[in-house]
């Protein structure tokens, strides 16, 4: 296999809603250090996206996703980076277990209105969940950002 067309990493982020909340983890390390956004992280070589959303949750959250609906991609482009990380949105309403808190963060209930008004939000998170909460088709985009991981545009359709 030629290794030059290998320059993707991939993530998938789960929003867990409940009675018109979304639940969100305080990051304790990059990406979004001391920032509040959805559960996710990097899917492990083997698995499918899926089972990297349903590990990703019950590792940071202890709960257990019962049904997943797919909501879009986006294609994250880092200036002057040899890579680009192309991250997954999931949508889950039906869960099971209790739920805890764990190194990645601290996990905790929001109205969804609020979260886009609570200090300390990653700006991914303001930037990308208009479209998840959407009950329309799924979505695509990409964004661009500088070398110091600063937004620079946001091209979602």
């Amino acid at each position: 296999m030629n290794r030059d067309y290998i320059y993707n990493s991939v993530v998938v982020f789960c929003y867990i809603i409940k009675n018109n909340e979304v639940l969100l983890i305080k990051r304790n390390m990059p990406p979004d250090a001391d920032k509040y956004t959805v559960i996710g992280g990097k899917k492990e070589r083997g698995e499918d996206l899926m089972t990297a959303c349903k590990r990703e949750v019950f590792e940071e959250t202890g709960l257990i996703l019962k049904t997943i609906q797919f909501r879009g991609a986006v294609n994250f482009i880092i200036e002057g980076s040899d890579f680009e990380t192309l991250a997954f949105y999931f949508k889950s309403e039906e869960f099971s277990g209790d739920l805890d808190s764990s190194e990645e963060g601290n996990v905790g209930w929001c109205s969804i209105d609020d979260s886009f008004k609570k200090d300390g939000m990653s700006e991914f998170y303001l930037r990308i969940s208009p479209f998840v909460f959407k009950e329309e088709k799924a979505f695509l985009g990409s964004v661009n950002l500088n070398e110091n991981q600063v937004i620079q545009s946001v091209n979602i359709f």
